[in-house]
């Protein structure tokens, strides 16, 4: 499924494979539900470990920047992922370093020669915080459950990453074994099983209609969920006897916190006045300009990648002039100059691009020797295809003017209208005349689709791994919806969804990421990043290998 992603500083969205973003919302429902989709230095000012020995007790308040509308994890709703982590474990876990998969509810997994069998071995003594044991007949209900209720979850990412491996089915042939079959190799699945769309939830759960689940949610989870009060806020307590945390947990038992609320504060200065003021502890989706003062206050700051596409411009007229020579594209991706991107409008925080995937995602690989900025270079290129400079300093060929439209929405970020501003005067230099068209979501969908624009400003799509991110967005299998033209890529996309050697698809990975950059495909821009901001008495906190909120088993209070 491939569809313009949006990304907003209230939300992000994945069309292809998941929600993404730390603490954000979509500007409205609509977009969120069509709109399917943050990444600098992986860095943190805070002594999240400092303090002395963990101490239980307490309640940890974490500022949201809006209501997440269900605590389901198959939900398709931007802020669903955090708040149902704590409540739901997965067959398996990320190491937030490696981003391998690790036990979680599996104490082991294995796949078949050609990865379209994977054999889970469940742990023993697990149960629900209702005190339902886990079962291999659960995990089986659980995904037979989401296939037969993915008419009512359209674009759930537990659907599409089924989907995405031709999914036939899962066996329970005892108690403590699950068994799971897919049409073709899968060699990424084990990395997807550990998303908190496929936490596992317990029978009394399952046996409701999915439009009831919204506030009854049960996992085995350390947390249990006690309340959600709509647009307002949603209370977790500490579930006793946890004993099963995944093998990347400072600790295995119960959580030392008894409570976890989170709170909707929709205006980010209002959240940064929670946090100044102690009402929250916790807080991310800052304004870049809040980040220093927040710092000051005496707040510590977690920065980390997202793993996902680079935030870019997509070429969507490459089956038209000017944008069918490549030698333009190459000239619009040498005009680009992201380090003044990043240090005009954004802070040391967020990350410069050196490929189209940030540097958190499994597969990336440094093409930044393609990505150096160089107008001069730029503007031979532009002359040997022709394009004279004219007496308005826009280039013309034929009696045509070199100009762009650009396709771009506003999702909230206060640097959205500067950088659509920046980029347009970067290419000015080389005489390309850049015409943004801001757009609803739902406009830029049917503009998408009638070709109507040459260029879009995409959000950060795809997910953990880079084939994923690549497939999704610059296939030209049905319904192509960024009108890629590039038919040498196709090989590369598809060999590396079923390569299971990882040298030899890290290799195919490379190799597709260096054509999309010289081939002028893709203009990265920003590697955004998953910002928070957590006070001076919660320590043992770390975003998850997502860099999302993770279960928060190990955050204590001093």
């Amino acid at each position: 499924m491939r569809r313009p992603a949006i990304m907003t500083r209230r939300t992000r969205t994945v069309f292809q494979i998941k929600t993404v973003g730390i603490f954000k919302v979509a500007p409205a429902a609509a977009a969120a539900a069509l709109l399917l989709a943050a990444c600098g230095g992986g860095s943190s000012d805070g002594g999240s470990k400092a303090g002395g020995p963990p101490k239980a007790g307490g309640t940890l308040t974490v500022a949201l920047a809006g209501d997440p509308v269900t605590i389901d994890p198959r939900a398709v709703t931007p802020l669903v992922r955090e708040v149902s982590r704590p409540i739901v474990d997965s067959l398996l876990a990320l190491d937030p370093a490696t981003k391998k998969p690790v036990p979680w509810l599996a104490e082991s997994f294995k796949a078949n020669a050609d990865a379209t069998e994977f054999t889970f071995k469940l742990r023993s003594g697990v149960t629900f915080s209702d005190g339902t044991p886990l079962t291999a007949k659960i995990v089986k209900a659980n995904f037979d459950d989401i296939i037969a209720n993915k008419a009512k979850v359209a674009g759930s990412t537990s659907v599409s990453l089924l989907e995405q491996g031709g999914y036939k089915g899962t066996d329970a042939p005892d108690d403590h074994t699950v068994v799971q079959h897919f049409a073709k190799p899968y060699p990424t699945w084990p990395l997807w099983a550990a998303g908190v769309g496929f936490g596992i939830l317990a029978p009394k759960t399952l046996a409701l209609p999915v439009a009831d689940r919204f506030d009854k949610i049960v996992g085995t989870g350390p947390f249990v969920l006690r309340s959600y009060t709509r647009n307002s806020q949603v209370v977790l307590t500490k579930r006793k006897g946890y004993a099963w945390g995944p093998r990347t947990a400072e600790h295995t038992g119960d959580a030392h916190l008894d409570k976890v609320v989170y709170k909707v504060i929709t205006e980010p200065s209002v959240r940064t006045g929670a946090l100044k003021t102690g009402q929250v502890q916790l807080a991310g989706a800052l304004n870049p300009s809040d980040i220093a003062p927040v710092r000051r206050a005496g707040f510590s700051i977690v920065a980390q990648r997202n793993p996902r596409l680079a935030e870019g411009l997509v070429v969507t007229g490459a089956d038209r002039a000017p944008l069918d020579d490549a030698a333009v594209r190459q000239a619009l991706v040498k005009a680009v100059d992201t380090r003044q991107i990043r240090d005009t409008l954004l802070t040391p925080e967020w990350g410069v691009p050196d490929s189209v995937v940030t540097g958190a995602v499994v597969g990336h690989a440094d093409e930044s020797a393609l990505l150096k900025p160089d107008q001069k270079a730029a503007s031979a290129l532009l002359d040997k295809a022709g394009w004279v400079p004219g007496g308005d300093g826009v280039r013309a060929k034929g009696g045509k003017r070199l100009t762009l439209s650009l396709g771009w929405l506003d999702r909230g970020n206060p640097w959205d209208q500067p950088l659509v501003e920046l980029v347009t005067a970067q290419y000015k230099k080389i005489g390309v005349e850049l015409k943004p068209q801001l757009a609803t979501a739902a406009q830029s969908v049917e503009a998408l689709k009638a070709h109507k624009w040459d260029l879009f400003l995409s959000g950060v799509a795809g997910g953990l791994d880079a084939g994923v991110s690549l497939l999704g967005t610059f296939s030209t299998a049905p319904p192509n919806f960024y009108n890629v033209q590039d038919a040498a890529l196709q090989p590369l996309l598809a060999k590396q969804a079923t390569t299971t050697d990882e040298a030899a698809r890290a290799k195919i990975l490379a190799d597709a990421q260096q054509r999309i950059i010289s081939q002028g495909l893709y203009t990265p821009l920003v590697e955004d990043t998953a910002v928070v901001a957590v006070g001076k008495k919660v320590h043992g906190f770390a975003l998850d290998a997502d860099s999302r909120l993770p279960s928060l088993q190990d955050v204590w209070l001093s």
